[in-house]
């Protein structure tokens, strides 16, 4: 149960170190660069100490496509987060949970049950909830319809994005490979530096040594984060490992974001966080 307390917090802690640089007005991207190096040194080193230096092939491709996921969803993430706040964009990568779902049904033969089909189906009502548009001044041309529709096609997209990145944690655990965790993390987040350093070379303006700070701090969160929820499905079902991943993670996140930022959501956003909530835990739920 401890590893599965440590990967909650330090995924919690993810989304609100990247507020946090936002906040501060850092560059994103490079600050997703350095986090993705940072985390790849982690577990390269990590690797060599115990003394896994050849990977197998699931290890291998699992990991540099779970990179791409990685790195995609990042981008998006803090697109997101700049107009929504954490809260909101955390209760979106939340419902992503729902495609390993989905996958699991077909692919590894699972049966989706009552319960699992009503939280899709939640999923999907959240979606509009939560894309309610935002603010007061919004001019004609961005606002009614258009803007839903918009926002819509984003949040499924990061909701996708970050249903990926868990569907190459479920892979790697599915495959049947055991102690190669840091292995194939080193070739996860390898491949996510790669594609997030060369993203950055795009957009260096406003890179300063501030960077820094919030970029290694949030590598070294998400190598613990995810090593973590390695070793949790290991030990524990996943009927038990991604509902309190899932709801948990998005609480800490909501209640901070509250308490220290003040971020404030309305009534309908409210509404879509707790169907996501719901959305999260009936997924996962087996009868």
């Amino acid at each position: 149960m401890l590893y599965l307390v440590v990967a909650t917090l330090f995924s919690a802690g993810f989304g609100l170190i990247v507020r946090w640089a936002q906040r501060r007005n850092d560059n994103l991207w490079a600050v997703g660069a350095l986090n993705y190096v940072t985390a790849f040194f982690f577990h390269s080193f990590r690797a060599g100490i115990g003394g896994s230096v050849a990977p197998s092939r699931p290890t291998a491709v699992i990991g540099v496509l779970g990179g791409i996921a990685y790195v995609s969803a990042f981008f998006l993430y803090f697109a997101f987060m700049a107009r929504r706040g954490v809260s909101i964009a955390t209760a979106v990568i939340r419902l992503g949970v729902v495609l390993p779902i989905m996958v699991s049904v077909v692919f590894w033969g699972e049966r989706l049950e009552a319960t699992q089909s009503a939280g899709v189906f939640l999923a999907l009502a959240a979606l509009p909830l939560l894309t309610v548009p935002h603010g007061h001044a919004e001019s004609p041309r961005r606002s009614g319809l258009w803007l839903r529709a918009a926002e819509g096609i984003q949040l499924a997209f990061l909701a996708l994005a970050n249903g990926l990145c868990m569907l190459a944690v479920r892979g790697f655990e599915q495959s049947g490979v055991r102690g190669e965790a840091s292995l194939f993390l080193a070739f996860l987040f390898g491949t996510a530096a790669l594609v997030g350093v060369a993203v950055w070379s795009g957009h260096r303006q406003g890179t300063s040594r501030r960077d820094l700070l919030p970029g290694i701090a949030l590598g070294l969160c998400n190598a613990l984060a995810n090593l973590a929820l390695v070793a949790a499905l290991e030990r524990l079902p996943g009927v038990l490992v991604f509902p309190f991943y899932s709801a948990a993670g998005l609480a800490l996140t909501v209640l901070f974001a509250r308490l220290f930022w003040q971020e404030q959501m309305r009534r309908l956003e409210l509404a879509g966080m707790g169907v996501a909530l719901a959305a999260v835990v009936f997924v996962n739920l087996h009868m």
